[in-house]
Protein backbone atom coordinates (compact mmCIF):
# COMPACT_ATOMS: atom_id res chain seq x y z
CA UNK A 1 0.00 0.00 0.00
CA UNK A 2 1.44 3.68 -1.27
CA UNK A 3 1.07 5.97 1.68
CA UNK A 4 2.08 9.50 1.43
CA UNK A 5 2.56 13.44 1.41
CA UNK A 6 -0.45 15.98 1.92
CA UNK A 7 -3.24 17.71 0.06
CA UNK A 8 -4.85 20.64 -1.89
CA UNK A 9 -8.56 20.20 -2.40
CA UNK A 10 -11.90 20.99 0.14
CA UNK A 11 -15.48 20.64 -0.03
CA UNK A 12 -17.64 22.15 2.58
CA UNK A 13 -19.33 19.54 4.46
CA UNK A 14 -23.17 19.70 5.17
CA UNK A 15 -24.90 16.56 7.50
CA UNK A 16 -28.24 15.39 8.37
CA UNK A 17 -28.56 14.61 11.85
CA UNK A 18 -31.65 12.95 13.20
CA UNK A 19 -33.13 13.92 16.43
CA UNK A 20 -33.40 10.26 17.52
CA UNK A 21 -29.25 9.21 18.65
CA UNK A 22 -27.77 6.95 21.15
CA UNK A 23 -24.33 6.26 22.27
CA UNK A 24 -22.98 3.13 22.13
CA UNK A 25 -23.67 0.80 24.50
CA UNK A 26 -22.17 -0.43 27.25
CA UNK A 27 -21.44 -3.73 26.19
CA UNK A 28 -19.19 -2.47 23.27
CA UNK A 29 -16.12 -4.61 21.85
CA UNK A 30 -13.54 -2.73 19.87
CA UNK A 31 -10.96 -4.77 17.81
CA UNK A 32 -8.09 -2.45 16.53
CA UNK A 33 -5.87 -4.38 14.00
CA UNK A 34 -2.56 -2.69 12.83
CA UNK A 35 0.28 -4.31 10.87
CA UNK A 36 3.02 -2.11 9.49
CA UNK A 37 4.23 -4.94 7.04
CA UNK A 38 1.94 -6.85 4.24
CA UNK A 39 3.36 -8.87 1.08
CA UNK A 40 7.02 -9.52 0.68
CA UNK A 41 6.89 -7.33 -2.04
CA UNK A 42 5.27 -4.59 -0.20
CA UNK A 43 7.28 -1.46 0.88
CA UNK A 44 6.88 -1.60 4.66
CA UNK A 45 4.61 1.38 6.48
CA UNK A 46 5.25 3.11 9.38
CA UNK A 47 2.20 3.91 11.26
CA UNK A 48 -0.03 1.45 10.75
CA UNK A 49 -0.02 -0.16 14.27
CA UNK A 50 0.01 3.54 15.78
CA UNK A 51 -3.23 4.61 13.55
CA UNK A 52 -4.67 0.98 15.43
CA UNK A 53 -3.68 2.36 18.92
CA UNK A 54 -4.79 5.80 18.34
CA UNK A 55 -7.73 4.46 17.43
CA UNK A 56 -8.80 2.45 20.77
CA UNK A 57 -7.62 5.51 22.80
CA UNK A 58 -10.14 8.12 21.04
CA UNK A 59 -12.92 5.67 21.76
CA UNK A 60 -11.82 4.85 25.52
CA UNK A 61 -11.55 8.85 25.88
CA UNK A 62 -14.30 9.84 24.14
CA UNK A 63 -16.59 6.78 23.40
CA UNK A 64 -17.08 5.46 26.89
CA UNK A 65 -15.59 2.35 25.65
CA UNK A 66 -13.87 -0.15 28.44
CA UNK A 67 -10.69 -1.15 28.12
CA UNK A 68 -11.83 -4.65 29.27
CA UNK A 69 -13.17 -4.75 25.73
CA UNK A 70 -10.84 -3.20 24.10
CA UNK A 71 -8.58 -5.79 21.92
CA UNK A 72 -5.09 -4.33 20.40
CA UNK A 73 -3.87 -6.64 17.84
CA UNK A 74 -0.38 -5.28 16.67
CA UNK A 75 1.48 -7.67 14.06
CA UNK A 76 -0.31 -10.11 14.19
CA UNK A 77 -1.00 -12.55 11.39
CA UNK A 78 -4.43 -13.83 9.76
CA UNK A 79 -4.90 -16.77 11.97
CA UNK A 80 -4.28 -14.46 14.54
CA UNK A 81 -6.64 -11.98 13.70
CA UNK A 82 -9.30 -14.50 12.67
CA UNK A 83 -9.18 -16.41 16.02
CA UNK A 84 -9.59 -13.36 17.78
CA UNK A 85 -12.55 -11.95 15.97
CA UNK A 86 -14.34 -15.22 16.92
CA UNK A 87 -13.62 -15.29 20.50
CA UNK A 88 -15.30 -11.53 20.51
CA UNK A 89 -18.25 -12.66 18.67
CA UNK A 90 -18.66 -15.71 21.87
CA UNK A 91 -18.52 -13.28 24.36
CA UNK A 92 -21.13 -10.86 22.15
CA UNK A 93 -23.49 -13.84 22.20
CA UNK A 94 -23.10 -14.10 26.03
CA UNK A 95 -24.31 -10.42 26.71
CA UNK A 96 -26.90 -10.79 23.88
CA UNK A 97 -28.28 -13.70 24.98
CA UNK A 98 -29.02 -12.05 28.94
CA UNK A 99 -30.81 -8.82 26.87
CA UNK A 100 -27.64 -6.38 27.13
CA UNK A 101 -27.78 -3.68 23.90
CA UNK A 102 -24.21 -4.87 22.32
CA UNK A 103 -21.67 -3.45 19.57
CA UNK A 104 -19.02 -4.45 17.79
CA UNK A 105 -16.32 -1.93 16.39
CA UNK A 106 -13.38 -3.55 14.66
CA UNK A 107 -10.86 -0.95 12.98
CA UNK A 108 -7.83 -2.60 10.46
CA UNK A 109 -4.55 -0.26 8.96
CA UNK A 110 -2.69 -1.97 6.77
CA UNK A 111 -1.58 -3.37 3.90
CA UNK A 112 -4.80 -4.94 1.64
CA UNK A 113 -5.52 -5.05 -2.11
CA UNK A 114 -8.79 -5.64 -3.58
CA UNK A 115 -9.51 -9.10 -2.09
CA UNK A 116 -7.65 -9.68 1.21
CA UNK A 117 -6.10 -7.77 3.80
CA UNK A 118 -2.12 -8.79 3.85
CA UNK A 119 -0.80 -9.39 7.75
CA UNK A 120 2.91 -10.15 7.54
CA UNK A 121 2.94 -11.97 5.04
CA UNK A 122 -0.21 -14.11 5.14
CA UNK A 123 -3.71 -12.58 4.13
CA UNK A 124 -7.19 -12.54 5.78
CA UNK A 125 -9.70 -12.05 2.39
CA UNK A 126 -12.36 -8.92 2.71
CA UNK A 127 -15.09 -11.04 2.27
CA UNK A 128 -14.59 -13.54 5.13
CA UNK A 129 -13.51 -10.26 7.04
CA UNK A 130 -17.07 -8.83 6.20
CA UNK A 131 -18.81 -11.88 7.21
CA UNK A 132 -17.20 -12.05 10.65
CA UNK A 133 -18.19 -8.58 11.25
CA UNK A 134 -21.67 -8.73 9.64
CA UNK A 135 -22.18 -12.37 11.00
CA UNK A 136 -21.77 -10.98 14.79
CA UNK A 137 -24.42 -11.30 16.96
CA UNK A 138 -23.87 -7.73 18.38
CA UNK A 139 -26.67 -4.90 17.39
CA UNK A 140 -24.52 -3.14 16.17
CA UNK A 141 -21.70 -3.69 13.54
CA UNK A 142 -18.96 -0.63 12.55
CA UNK A 143 -16.08 -2.25 10.59
CA UNK A 144 -13.47 0.64 9.50
CA UNK A 145 -10.31 -0.49 6.98
CA UNK A 146 -7.70 1.77 5.92
CA UNK A 147 -6.00 0.07 3.47
CA UNK A 148 -5.39 0.44 -0.38
CA UNK A 149 -8.79 -0.26 -2.88
CA UNK A 150 -10.69 -1.18 0.74
CA UNK A 151 -13.57 0.27 -1.51
CA UNK A 152 -14.43 -2.91 -2.88
CA UNK A 153 -15.99 -4.43 0.61
CA UNK A 154 -18.48 -1.76 0.35
CA UNK A 155 -20.68 -0.10 -2.89
CA UNK A 156 -20.57 4.18 -2.65
CA UNK A 157 -24.28 5.21 -2.41
CA UNK A 158 -25.56 8.32 -0.87
CA UNK A 159 -23.12 10.94 -1.54
CA UNK A 160 -24.25 13.81 -3.59
CA UNK A 161 -21.58 16.46 -4.48
CA UNK A 162 -24.09 19.27 -5.35
CA UNK A 163 -23.08 22.33 -7.21
CA UNK A 164 -22.08 23.66 -3.14
CA UNK A 165 -20.14 21.02 -2.64
CA UNK A 166 -22.38 19.77 0.36
CA UNK A 167 -22.05 15.84 0.68
CA UNK A 168 -25.56 14.38 2.07
CA UNK A 169 -25.92 11.13 3.52
CA UNK A 170 -29.02 9.42 2.62
CA UNK A 171 -28.92 6.39 5.39
CA UNK A 172 -28.30 6.84 9.34
CA UNK A 173 -27.44 4.13 10.97
CA UNK A 174 -30.16 2.38 13.60
CA UNK A 175 -30.24 0.55 16.63
CA UNK A 176 -29.54 -2.46 14.53
CA UNK A 177 -27.50 -2.77 11.74
CA UNK A 178 -23.89 -2.98 10.07
CA UNK A 179 -21.74 -0.22 8.88
CA UNK A 180 -18.64 -0.02 6.93
CA UNK A 181 -16.22 3.03 6.23
CA UNK A 182 -13.04 2.70 4.09
CA UNK A 183 -10.80 4.90 3.75
CA UNK A 184 -10.38 5.21 -0.15
CA UNK A 185 -12.73 3.68 -2.92
CA UNK A 186 -11.87 0.67 -5.02
CA UNK A 187 -9.00 0.79 -7.11
CA UNK A 188 -7.11 3.86 -4.92
CA UNK A 189 -4.41 3.71 -2.73
CA UNK A 190 -4.57 5.26 0.89
CA UNK A 191 -2.12 7.57 2.08
CA UNK A 192 0.57 8.39 5.04
CA UNK A 193 1.57 10.97 5.99
CA UNK A 194 4.96 12.07 8.00
CA UNK A 195 3.94 15.24 9.00
CA UNK A 196 0.74 13.76 10.48
CA UNK A 197 2.31 10.66 11.89
CA UNK A 198 -0.64 8.76 10.36
CA UNK A 199 -2.34 7.79 7.48
CA UNK A 200 -4.55 10.53 5.83
CA UNK A 201 -8.06 8.90 7.19
CA UNK A 202 -7.34 7.63 10.42
CA UNK A 203 -6.10 10.96 11.31
CA UNK A 204 -9.02 13.12 10.52
CA UNK A 205 -11.16 10.63 11.68
CA UNK A 206 -9.71 10.31 15.13
CA UNK A 207 -9.90 14.07 15.37
CA UNK A 208 -13.47 13.72 13.92
CA UNK A 209 -14.26 11.52 17.33
CA UNK A 210 -11.97 14.04 19.43
CA UNK A 211 -15.16 17.29 18.46
CA UNK A 212 -13.70 18.47 15.33
CA UNK A 213 -17.31 16.98 13.67
CA UNK A 214 -19.75 18.20 15.87
CA UNK A 215 -21.78 19.83 12.89
CA UNK A 216 -24.48 20.72 15.45
CA UNK A 217 -22.67 21.90 18.69
CA UNK A 218 -24.87 19.28 20.84
CA UNK A 219 -21.12 18.10 22.36
CA UNK A 220 -21.78 14.23 20.37
CA UNK A 221 -20.25 13.18 17.24
CA UNK A 222 -22.36 10.82 15.50
CA UNK A 223 -20.88 8.44 12.98
CA UNK A 224 -22.91 10.42 10.17
CA UNK A 225 -20.77 13.36 10.89
CA UNK A 226 -17.66 11.49 11.42
CA UNK A 227 -18.04 10.14 8.72
CA UNK A 228 -18.60 13.42 6.13
CA UNK A 229 -15.89 15.24 8.33
CA UNK A 230 -13.08 12.09 7.89
CA UNK A 231 -14.72 12.08 3.88
CA UNK A 232 -14.22 15.97 3.35
CA UNK A 233 -10.71 16.62 5.18
CA UNK A 234 -8.88 13.23 3.38
CA UNK A 235 -10.28 14.43 0.13
CA UNK A 236 -8.85 17.77 1.14
CA UNK A 237 -5.27 16.30 2.48
CA UNK A 238 -5.10 14.13 -0.42
CA UNK A 239 -5.33 16.68 -3.35
CA UNK A 240 -2.07 17.89 -2.69
CA UNK A 241 -0.70 14.75 -3.68
CA UNK A 242 -0.58 12.31 -7.00
CA UNK A 243 -4.02 10.62 -6.48
CA UNK A 244 -7.26 11.84 -4.84
CA UNK A 245 -8.44 9.54 -2.08
CA UNK A 246 -12.07 9.02 -2.05
CA UNK A 247 -13.48 7.35 1.60
CA UNK A 248 -16.87 5.52 1.09
CA UNK A 249 -19.46 3.95 3.21
CA UNK A 250 -21.80 1.48 3.51
CA UNK A 251 -24.93 1.42 5.74
CA UNK A 252 -27.10 -1.95 5.87
CA UNK A 253 -29.51 -0.97 8.60
CA UNK A 254 -33.17 -1.68 10.22
CA UNK A 255 -35.27 0.94 10.98
CA UNK A 256 -33.50 5.08 11.57
CA UNK A 257 -31.73 6.56 14.07
CA UNK A 258 -28.33 8.27 14.81
CA UNK A 259 -25.58 6.05 16.39
CA UNK A 260 -23.25 8.40 18.90
CA UNK A 261 -19.17 7.50 18.45
CA UNK A 262 -18.20 9.97 21.00
CA UNK A 263 -19.07 12.62 23.41
CA UNK A 264 -16.13 15.45 23.43
CA UNK A 265 -17.82 17.96 25.13
CA UNK A 266 -18.23 15.33 28.60
CA UNK A 267 -14.57 15.97 29.74
CA UNK A 268 -12.83 12.87 31.97
CA UNK A 269 -9.52 12.49 33.66
CA UNK A 270 -7.12 14.77 32.09
CA UNK A 271 -8.78 15.79 29.53
CA UNK A 272 -9.44 18.95 28.26
CA UNK A 273 -11.47 21.46 25.58
CA UNK A 274 -9.46 23.48 23.16
CA UNK A 275 -12.25 25.77 22.07
CA UNK A 276 -10.61 27.48 18.41
CA UNK A 277 -11.30 30.57 17.22
CA UNK A 278 -13.36 31.49 13.65
CA UNK A 279 -13.79 28.53 10.87
CA UNK A 280 -10.52 28.13 9.56
CA UNK A 281 -7.80 25.40 8.99
CA UNK A 282 -5.44 24.66 12.34
CA UNK A 283 -2.50 22.68 12.62
CA UNK A 284 -1.90 21.87 16.46
CA UNK A 285 1.24 20.88 17.83
CA UNK A 286 2.68 19.23 20.90
CA UNK A 287 4.71 21.70 22.98
CA UNK A 288 5.84 24.16 20.81
CA UNK A 289 6.61 24.81 17.34
CA UNK A 290 8.56 22.21 15.36
CA UNK A 291 6.78 19.31 17.78
CA UNK A 292 4.88 16.39 16.94
CA UNK A 293 1.54 16.80 14.92
CA UNK A 294 -1.62 16.46 17.31
CA UNK A 295 -4.04 17.77 15.28
CA UNK A 296 -4.77 18.96 11.11
CA UNK A 297 -8.41 20.04 11.80
CA UNK A 298 -10.96 22.42 9.74
CA UNK A 299 -13.35 22.49 13.02
CA UNK A 300 -17.52 22.18 12.06
CA UNK A 301 -20.31 24.36 14.01
CA UNK A 302 -20.20 27.06 15.76
CA UNK A 303 -18.22 26.27 18.97
CA UNK A 304 -15.19 24.30 17.64
CA UNK A 305 -13.63 22.39 19.93
CA UNK A 306 -11.44 19.95 19.82
CA UNK A 307 -10.93 17.28 23.37
CA UNK A 308 -6.97 16.94 24.17
CA UNK A 309 -5.22 15.40 26.59
CA UNK A 310 -4.42 18.47 29.03
CA UNK A 311 -0.19 19.72 28.21
CA UNK A 312 0.83 23.05 26.73
CA UNK A 313 0.18 23.11 22.40
CA UNK A 314 1.47 25.26 19.31
CA UNK A 315 -1.75 26.20 17.67
CA UNK A 316 -1.27 27.76 14.22
CA UNK A 317 -4.59 29.35 12.31
CA UNK A 318 -4.13 29.09 8.69
CA UNK A 319 -6.07 32.22 6.96
CA UNK A 320 -5.70 33.21 3.39
CA UNK A 321 -3.04 35.62 3.90
CA UNK A 322 -1.45 35.11 6.98
CA UNK A 323 -0.60 32.24 10.39
CA UNK A 324 -1.61 33.11 13.52
CA UNK A 325 -0.08 31.33 16.25
CA UNK A 326 -0.62 30.55 19.63
CA UNK A 327 0.93 29.08 22.91
CA UNK A 328 -1.62 27.17 24.51
CA UNK A 329 -1.52 25.65 28.38
CA UNK A 330 -4.90 23.01 28.45
CA UNK A 331 -5.62 22.16 31.98
CA UNK A 332 -7.63 19.69 32.34
CA UNK A 333 -11.47 19.84 32.85
CA UNK A 334 -11.56 22.99 31.67
CA UNK A 335 -12.08 24.72 28.63
CA UNK A 336 -9.26 27.33 26.94
CA UNK A 337 -10.21 29.37 24.31
CA UNK A 338 -7.74 30.54 21.55
CA UNK A 339 -9.98 33.73 21.18
CA UNK A 340 -8.84 35.15 24.06
CA UNK A 341 -5.20 34.47 23.85
CA UNK A 342 -2.21 36.52 22.71
CA UNK A 343 -1.19 35.75 19.35
CA UNK A 344 1.83 36.55 16.78
CA UNK A 345 0.79 37.30 12.97
CA UNK A 346 2.78 35.55 10.61
CA UNK A 347 2.39 36.53 6.82
CA UNK A 348 2.78 34.53 4.27
CA UNK A 349 6.54 35.84 3.02
CA UNK A 350 7.47 34.88 6.02
CA UNK A 351 6.41 31.60 6.26
CA UNK A 352 8.08 30.65 2.97
CA UNK A 353 11.23 32.30 3.79
CA UNK A 354 11.54 29.94 6.88
CA UNK A 355 10.32 27.12 4.40
CA UNK A 356 6.98 26.86 6.22
CA UNK A 357 3.05 26.97 5.20
CA UNK A 358 1.76 25.84 1.90
CA UNK A 359 3.15 28.28 -0.71
CA UNK A 360 6.10 27.81 -2.41
CA UNK A 361 6.61 31.67 -3.23
CA UNK A 362 4.77 34.84 -2.91
CA UNK A 363 4.58 38.07 -5.16
CA UNK A 364 4.95 41.51 -4.15
CA UNK A 365 4.37 44.69 -6.20
CA UNK A 366 6.26 47.58 -4.38
CA UNK A 367 5.83 51.60 -5.40
CA UNK A 368 8.31 54.10 -4.60
CA UNK A 369 9.85 57.26 -4.47
CA UNK A 370 13.22 58.60 -3.91
CA UNK A 371 16.49 60.49 -4.66
CA UNK A 372 19.83 59.33 -6.28
CA UNK A 373 23.23 61.47 -6.16
CA UNK A 374 24.78 63.35 -8.95
CA UNK A 375 25.52 60.86 -12.03
CA UNK A 376 26.86 63.78 -14.19
CA UNK A 377 28.56 66.90 -13.21
CA UNK A 378 26.65 69.43 -12.57
CA UNK A 379 23.25 67.51 -12.43
CA UNK A 380 22.84 67.46 -8.45
CA UNK A 381 20.82 65.62 -6.29
CA UNK A 382 17.93 64.14 -8.36
CA UNK A 383 14.57 62.82 -7.98
CA UNK A 384 13.39 59.02 -8.97
CA UNK A 385 10.55 56.94 -9.41
CA UNK A 386 10.41 53.63 -9.21
CA UNK A 387 7.45 50.41 -9.81
CA UNK A 388 8.52 46.77 -9.29
CA UNK A 389 7.64 43.62 -8.94
CA UNK A 390 9.04 40.51 -7.45
CA UNK A 391 8.64 36.69 -6.29
CA UNK A 392 9.73 35.73 -2.95
CA UNK A 393 11.54 32.19 -2.18
CA UNK A 394 12.37 30.57 0.90
CA UNK A 395 16.04 31.00 -0.82
CA UNK A 396 15.60 34.69 -1.81
CA UNK A 397 13.43 37.21 -3.34
CA UNK A 398 13.85 37.56 -7.24
CA UNK A 399 12.17 41.06 -9.27
CA UNK A 400 12.15 43.20 -11.87
CA UNK A 401 12.43 47.24 -11.39
CA UNK A 402 11.18 50.02 -13.87
CA UNK A 403 13.35 53.64 -12.69
CA UNK A 404 12.12 56.86 -14.13
CA UNK A 405 14.26 59.74 -12.83
CA UNK A 406 14.55 63.86 -14.25
CA UNK A 407 17.12 66.61 -13.31
CA UNK A 408 17.61 69.78 -14.68
CA UNK A 409 20.48 71.65 -13.99
CA UNK A 410 22.47 74.95 -15.91
CA UNK A 411 25.93 73.28 -16.58
CA UNK A 412 28.87 73.43 -15.29
CA UNK A 413 29.20 77.33 -16.09
CA UNK A 414 26.11 78.30 -15.49
CA UNK A 415 25.42 79.38 -19.16
CA UNK A 416 23.81 76.07 -20.58
CA UNK A 417 20.61 74.88 -18.92
CA UNK A 418 19.59 71.45 -19.63
CA UNK A 419 17.30 68.42 -18.82
CA UNK A 420 18.75 64.74 -18.13
CA UNK A 421 16.45 62.62 -18.47
CA UNK A 422 16.98 58.26 -17.42
CA UNK A 423 15.05 55.50 -18.16
CA UNK A 424 16.06 52.16 -16.26
CA UNK A 425 14.89 48.66 -16.54
CA UNK A 426 16.70 46.21 -14.29
CA UNK A 427 16.49 42.64 -12.27
CA UNK A 428 16.81 42.48 -8.41
CA UNK A 429 18.56 39.58 -6.52
CA UNK A 430 17.78 40.46 -2.48
CA UNK A 431 17.98 37.81 0.42
CA UNK A 432 15.39 38.84 3.75
CA UNK A 433 16.23 38.49 7.18
CA UNK A 434 12.96 38.48 9.86
CA UNK A 435 13.07 40.15 12.84
CA UNK A 436 10.66 41.66 15.31
CA UNK A 437 8.74 43.92 14.15
CA UNK A 438 10.84 44.12 10.88
CA UNK A 439 12.40 42.12 8.16
CA UNK A 440 15.83 43.48 6.59
CA UNK A 441 17.15 42.81 3.33
CA UNK A 442 20.21 42.90 1.44
CA UNK A 443 21.22 42.65 -1.92
CA UNK A 444 22.44 43.69 -5.52
CA UNK A 445 20.71 45.41 -8.71
CA UNK A 446 21.35 45.74 -12.05
CA UNK A 447 19.91 47.53 -14.78
CA UNK A 448 20.09 49.12 -18.54
CA UNK A 449 19.79 52.70 -18.61
CA UNK A 450 18.57 55.30 -21.38
CA UNK A 451 19.91 58.41 -21.38
CA UNK A 452 18.73 61.89 -22.54
CA UNK A 453 20.27 65.30 -22.27
CA UNK A 454 17.99 68.20 -24.07
CA UNK A 455 19.16 71.58 -23.73
CA UNK A 456 16.96 75.11 -23.99
CA UNK A 457 18.85 76.02 -27.57
CA UNK A 458 19.83 74.04 -30.25
CA UNK A 459 22.10 76.68 -31.59
CA UNK A 460 24.67 75.63 -28.70
CA UNK A 461 24.63 71.91 -28.14
CA UNK A 462 22.11 69.65 -29.86
CA UNK A 463 20.00 67.09 -27.53
CA UNK A 464 21.98 63.80 -27.26
CA UNK A 465 20.71 59.97 -26.57
CA UNK A 466 22.86 57.27 -25.47
CA UNK A 467 22.54 53.92 -23.98
CA UNK A 468 24.36 52.54 -20.32
CA UNK A 469 23.93 50.50 -17.64
CA UNK A 470 23.91 50.64 -13.81
CA UNK A 471 24.36 48.18 -10.59
CA UNK A 472 24.68 48.53 -7.18
CA UNK A 473 23.15 47.60 -3.56
CA UNK A 474 20.42 47.25 -1.53
CA UNK A 475 20.28 47.78 1.66
CA UNK A 476 16.37 48.08 2.56
CA UNK A 477 14.07 47.80 6.09
CA UNK A 478 10.27 46.69 5.53
CA UNK A 479 7.30 46.91 8.33
CA UNK A 480 4.41 45.35 7.75
CA UNK A 481 1.03 47.79 7.98
CA UNK A 482 -1.29 45.03 7.35
CA UNK A 483 -3.75 43.65 4.53
CA UNK A 484 -0.71 42.94 3.25
CA UNK A 485 0.95 45.95 2.78
CA UNK A 486 4.29 47.09 3.84
CA UNK A 487 6.35 50.25 4.15
CA UNK A 488 9.60 49.79 2.70
CA UNK A 489 12.61 52.12 3.35
CA UNK A 490 15.94 51.25 1.01
CA UNK A 491 19.15 52.93 -0.23
CA UNK A 492 22.83 51.98 -1.26
CA UNK A 493 25.23 53.01 -3.59
CA UNK A 494 25.56 52.82 -7.34
CA UNK A 495 27.51 53.17 -10.23
CA UNK A 496 26.85 53.91 -13.78
CA UNK A 497 28.35 52.97 -16.76
CA UNK A 498 27.99 54.75 -19.95
CA UNK A 499 29.67 57.02 -22.72
CA UNK A 500 30.23 60.65 -22.25
CA UNK A 501 31.27 63.60 -24.66
CA UNK A 502 34.70 64.93 -23.95
CA UNK A 503 35.29 68.40 -23.30
CA UNK A 504 37.76 70.26 -25.11
CA UNK A 505 38.00 73.96 -24.16
CA UNK A 506 34.59 74.19 -22.41
CA UNK A 507 33.12 72.69 -25.72
CA UNK A 508 32.04 69.14 -25.98
CA UNK A 509 33.98 67.32 -28.69
CA UNK A 510 32.66 63.79 -30.96
CA UNK A 511 35.40 61.83 -28.77
CA UNK A 512 33.16 59.99 -26.28
CA UNK A 513 34.76 58.15 -23.12
CA UNK A 514 33.68 55.60 -20.64
CA UNK A 515 32.33 57.40 -17.43
CA UNK A 516 31.74 55.30 -14.14
CA UNK A 517 30.73 57.60 -11.62
CA UNK A 518 29.81 56.30 -8.13
CA UNK A 519 27.09 57.84 -5.81
CA UNK A 520 24.46 56.76 -3.63
CA UNK A 521 20.22 56.25 -3.79
CA UNK A 522 17.67 55.97 -1.09
CA UNK A 523 13.67 55.38 -1.79
CA UNK A 524 10.77 54.66 0.37
CA UNK A 525 7.44 53.68 -0.51
CA UNK A 526 4.84 50.83 -0.23
CA UNK A 527 4.91 47.10 -1.18
CA UNK A 528 1.92 44.79 -1.21
CA UNK A 529 2.45 41.19 -0.96
CA UNK A 530 0.07 38.29 -1.67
Amino acid sequence: MSRGCVFLLGLVLAVLVSPLAQALPEHTWVVAIGHDQGAPNEVGLLFAEQDARAFTDVLRQHGGVSSRRTMLLLGDDAASVRRALQDVNAAIRAQAGAGHPTALVVFYSGHADATALHLGGTELPLEELKTLVAGSPAGVRLLVLDACRSGSVTRVKGVNAAESFDISLNNNIATEGLAILTSSAAGESSQESDELRGSFFTHHLMNALRGAADHDDDGKVTLTEAYGYAYTQTLRSSGQTVALQHPTYSWEVKGRGELVLSTPAETQGKMGRLRLGSSSLYLILEGRRGGPVVAEVSPQGNRRELSLPAGHYFVQQRSADEYREYQVALAAGAVADVASLPFETVRYDRLVRRRGGEKRYTHHVDLLGGAQGQMLAGDGIAPQLRVGYGLDFDWGSVGVRLRGMRSQSSGLDGLLPRTHDELGLGLTLQRFVDLQPVSLAFGLFVEGVYHRQSFDTQRVSPDRQALGAAFGGILSVERHLGAGLALRLEGGPVTGLFQRAVMKNGVASDERELATPLTWWGAGGLVWRR
